[in-house]
């Protein structure tokens, strides 16, 4: 399901998939610049969102995330190195006419550290549509010069890449007053790469497109139709409490800016007020009943009392 409030980000993902998808783009002399960035505070859907746009076009999908990623040859972190899995889902879906790669947490993967340095080299290689050389399949057999150029012209024609974050500091900026004449105005909804670079580094912020995909802070009005909209879809016997529930917990969740995390929350709080009428229903369901041969059989007809002999006369 898409909300209203997701729906024009939802729109421009998917003509930029789409275009994506259209052409060959190693084919093109002018190199075709796809990467897109989905910003938006915690709980607005932008996971959601990528997966939508995938099922929409019938495109395989996959999820990696910066804080979970492992680095090659460190795969005693609990783990298989992440570059592994991503050639493996491009050289299985190798026939499909589109892909979408998916990373999660892109804004915590600024840090100085030895690990975090290594870290954005390999991401950099995935930015850059690059397969690492020697990269072996999961099971420490070195991918052939044929499976890296499978793998390699699936990722390079047919790949979309989004990265998302949630970029706290924006949001929180600008829900604080602005102050100084270097403030960013609270009111302007305006986000563009600059405005990140306190986040990331200025040679991640080139491998994306300059349009970023930002998805609002939810007002009241969004929770309210977000709210009715998922009636809509949950059964029947739930929707009165959930409405009833969701209404009256609209300004706690602008409040604390739950954003989908309002639903998931209510949705449970909706079935453990109507448990009763769960029970219910399930007691009134029937149930065969099994009958031994004793309760089929009639009932012995009443003796009756034997007349007595009358005395003769």
């Amino acid at each position: 399901m898409i909300y209203d409030y997701q729906k024009p980000a939802f729109e421009k993902l998917l003509a930029v998939a789409k275009a994506c998808f259209a052409v060959q783009r190693q084919t093109l002399p002018i190199r075709v610049r796809t990467n897109t960035m989905i910003i938006g505070s915690s709980g607005t859907g932008k996971t959601h969102l990528a997966h939508a746009v995938a099922t929409e076009l019938g495109a395989e999908f996959l999820s990696v995330s910066v804080a979970d990623w492992i680095l090659l040859g460190c795969s005693g972190r609990g783990g298989s190195p992440t570059w592994p899995l991503i050639a493996r889902f491009l050289r299985r879906n190798a026939k499909k006419t589109g892909l979408v790669i998916f990373v999660d947490e892109i804004d915590k993967i600024g840090g100085q550290s030895t690990w975090e340095t290594f870290l954005r080299t390999e991401i950099y290689s995935l930015l850059d549509f690059k397969i690492p050389t020697g990269l072996n399949d999961g099971d420490d057999n070195i991918l052939t010069a044929d499976e890296l150029a499978q793998a390699q012209d699936v990722f390079s024609n047919r790949t979309l890449i989004l990265a998302a974050g949630a970029f706290q500091g924006i949001w929180e900026n600008r829900s604080r007053p602005s102050l100084g004449f270097g403030a960013m105005d609270a009111g302007n909804d305006e986000t563009n790469l600059s405005h990140l670079a306190a986040t990331l580094p200025r040679e991640v912020t080139n491998r994306f497109r300059s349009q970023l995909i930002v998805l609002p802070q939810l007002r009241e009005c969004d929770y309210r139709r977000m709210l009715e909209q998922s009636a809509e879809k949950i059964p029947v016997y739930f929707r009165e409490t959930f409405l009833r529930l969701g209404y009256t917990r609209i300004p706690g969740a602008v409040a604390c800016r739950q954003g989908c995390r309002f639903l998931e929350e209510l949705m449970l709080d909706t079935i453990i007020e109507e448990r009763s009428l769960l029970q219910m229903m399930e007691n009134t369901v029937l149930k065969p009943v099994c009958l031994d041969d004793s309760a089929l059989l009639l009932p012995k007809p009443l003796a009756l009392p034997t007349p007595s002999a009358e005395p003769d006369a």
